[in-house]
């Protein structure tokens, strides 16, 4: 039995094997579509950061922010790295302290999956030395 197709009946064929593939969201992009969307910080004014070099901790106030960061790790579940903490000492009240830089480490972790902006960090926790004596202070992020 020989069969002949017409280039209409190839093009129909053609369009009714690729029809689902479309309606089911496409071939899918290795570099794209599949990609998970990294987990960030949210900055006092309501804007997504990944990665951010300077940050302020503490929005109502002020009175401590991190500087000069630089990051080894940023992954969807932990970020880690070094840079300065910088505090207000609040001596002998906050208006009057003075800021204090502490070179330290950060690590983001605590993750919180939110409505409007996705999956984001909610505690950073520093890792520091006063005086030749070990310190750990965390903040919340996600407030």
């Amino acid at each position: 039995m020989n069969l002949k197709i017409s280039r209409a009946t190839a093009v129909l064929g053609a369009a009714l094997l690729i029809t689902p593939i479309l309606a089911f969201g496409g071939v899918a992009d290795p570099a794209g579509a599949g990609a998970a969307t990294p987990t960030r910080v949210l900055t006092c004014s309501l804007k997504l950061a990944t990665k951010p070099s300077t940050y302020l901790l503490s929005c109502a106030d002020a009175n401590a922010s991190w500087t000069g960061m630089s990051w080894s790790v940023w992954s969807a579940s932990s970020a880690s790295g070094h840079g300065i903490l910088e505090q207000n000492d609040c001596t002998p009240n906050c208006v009057s302290g003075k800021f204090i830089n502490y070179r330290a480490t950060v690590k983001l972790s605590k993750i919180v999956a939110t409505k409007k902006y996705g999956e984001l960090f909610s505690e950073a926790t520093f890792r520091y030395s006063v005086g030749g004596k070990a310190k750990t202070e965390s903040f919340g992020l996600a407030d």
